[in-house]
């Protein structure tokens, strides 16, 4: 391409629009899954950012570049605040499938096997790949991650690229959000747990009626089996609850958006 064909090409862009949404589309893609993936490239994950900064360039009013270079910190900084707030609405329960499938592995005696996952980029067991894969498959099979694109796309109306926002309330509704991972761990675990439990009961039973069985020999792939039965059977049951909580992600976006809208006088 001719160079003085690319930067006529180039000179229609509001290159102050683009610094702004260039930085809230970083955001999101530094922690929204699938986005945010290990498995996809940097350059790629540029790629895609710089893309999308162009498509949404027309739903941006145009802002008023800062005279001076410390002036356009903190816009930049409210606007990358802005996107990785939106990817956590998303991570969050991503998050809480990890944090449920760590403890379950536990239990389970499978928390030495662990290996980095792709998801979170965190060591997790295989237990945990296996969740964590199949969160994500949903998904993107019901869309998800283009419900987030969505809501991303919405929050540049409701807080144009430059305005102030309430980072104090912002602040605060996500950390409530934050605390979803533990009550999302919950009910995830929780039909594995209770077959581990009463699996355990149960041996605990065998042995003080056997006492010479060497129940600890038995205990490990008994409970290991228990449990991947009980994995396979409430796979398929979490398919409705992952589809519901994907089809809710644009609502959950436009809630965390409207925490940082400012109250009005």
């Amino acid at each position: 391409m001719n160079p003085l064909t690319l930067i006529d090409a180039l000179q229609p862009i509001n290159w102050p629009n683009f610094a702004f949404v260039s930085a809230r589309v970083a955001g999101l893609m530094t922690v929204a899954p699938l986005w945010a993936m290990t498995v996809v490239p940097a350059r790629l994950r540029g790629a895609i950012a710089v893309v999308l900064s162009l498509a949404l360039l027309p739903l941006v009013p145009p802002v008023e570049w800062p005279i001076d270079g410390p002036s356009l910190v903190v816009p930049l900084a409210a606007e990358l605040l802005l996107g990785l707030a939106i990817g956590l609405a998303a991570a969050c329960f991503l998050y809480g499938v990890a944090v449920a499938a760590e403890v379950v592995s536990l239990q389970m005696g499978l928390s030495l096997g662990a290996a980095i996952g792709g998801m979170t980029n965190i060591g997790s067991p295989g237990i945990g790949q296996l969740e964590g894969q199949f969160v994500l498959a949903v998904y993107v099979a019901v869309g998800g991650h283009l419900t987030l694109l969505t809501g991303l796309a919405r929050s540049l109306l409701v807080i144009p690229p430059g305005s102030a926002i309430d980072v104090a309330e912002g602040g605060r509704y996500m950390v409530a959000l934050a605390g979803g991972i533990f009550s999302t761990a919950v009910q995830v675990a929780a039909p594995m747990m209770v077959a581990l439990l009463v699996t355990n009961l149960a041996l605990a039973v065998v042995n003080r009626a056997v006492p010479q069985l060497n129940t600890m020999m038995v205990a490990v792939p008994v409970t290991v089996a228990v449990g991947l039965i009980a994995l396979g059977a409430t796979l398929p049951l979490a398919t409705g609850f992952v589809t519901g909580w994907a089809n809710d992600l644009g609502r959950g976006t436009d809630a965390v958006v409207q925490s940082f809208v400012p109250a009005g006088p």
